[in-house]
């Protein structure tokens, strides 16, 4: 559905973008950050970041493509912030981190999770999309903003890189 079919005021239309796509964004972010409150988090500032940029967007855009690429960059900002953060701090650290330790020993899913998330976000956002959401790679293409090729070339990648640090 294109943004011009929403009418109304900008909060008004936000709000009724916010009923309709909360628990796919949700979704899809959870998967980004494999962190479930984190990604509440990062879908709330999702909508605050359009409502807020609401007159800079194309009106003949895809509401769903729109948000979902103002959720995705949202989600690489936090990405970058936390490896930034858990960089610097963990050389303070005494104490191996909790999910290190021989007591919490990770399940095969949580295995992939890792794996994922050791992947570059060009290459792990495509792959999500397309293994775990079942999206096309033009889909993928116009959420991300990119060209079919190059969204087949990403997967391509991410999927020999997912190997090798799952095999690691």
């Amino acid at each position: 559905m294109s943004l011009s079919e929403w009418s109304g005021s900008p909060s008004h239309t936000v709000e009724r973008l916010y009923l309709d796509m909360y628990q796919p964004l949700l979704a899809h972010l959870t998967r980004l950050v494999s962190d479930r409150a984190v990604a509440e988090d990062l879908c709330q500032d999702t909508f605050v970041k359009a409502l807020r940029g609401w007159d800079q967007r194309d009106p003949t855009a895809s509401a769903s493509s729109w948000l979902y690429r103002i959720a995705t960059n949202t989600a690489y900002d936090y990405l970058r912030r936390s490896r930034r953060i858990r960089f610097s701090s963990l050389a303070d650290v005494d104490e191996p981190p909790v999910n290190d330790r021989p007591e919490t020993r990770l399940e095969e899913h949580e295995l992939v999770a890792r794996a994922l998330a050791q992947l570059p976000e060009m290459y792990r956002m495509p792959l999500v999309m397309h293994s775990l959401e079942g999206r096309s790679t033009h889909e993928i293409a116009s959420r991300l903003g990119c060209s079919t090729s190059a969204v087949k070339t990403r997967l391509f990648r991410a999927r020999e890189r997912f190997r090798e640090v799952y095999r690691a």
